[in-house]
């Protein structure tokens, strides 16, 4: 539902076939509730659904923490053990 809105582009690889990509989402601007530190094997999804985030069933908002913190993410390349402290937003 997310990318239902992105402009699909067509791209065409080395080999001639063109295939359909969804064009780069914009970085959303959410209000940043608290500041929360992660040890090194720390995942999203369940550090959305602790009490003191989202609380109980809420691994499908971990895509607001991924948004809110996606800078930080690319350039640690994707390792979550590298990070140290995570912005959980409303």
């Amino acid at each position: 539902m997310r990318y239902t809105n992105i402009d699909t582009i067509s791209f065409t690889n080395k080999n001639g076939i063109t295939v359909p990509l969804k064009d780069k989402r914009p970085i959303p601007n959410e209000d940043i509730s608290f500041n929360l530190k992660i040890d090194s094997n720390a995942e999203l999804d369940e550090i959305s659904s602790r009490s003191d985030v989202y609380g109980e069933d809420a691994e499908d908002l971990s895509y607001k923490i991924f948004d809110a913190n996606i800078v930080k993410i690319v350039e640690n390349n994707y390792d979550l053990s590298k990070i140290r402290n995570l912005d959980i937003p409303l």
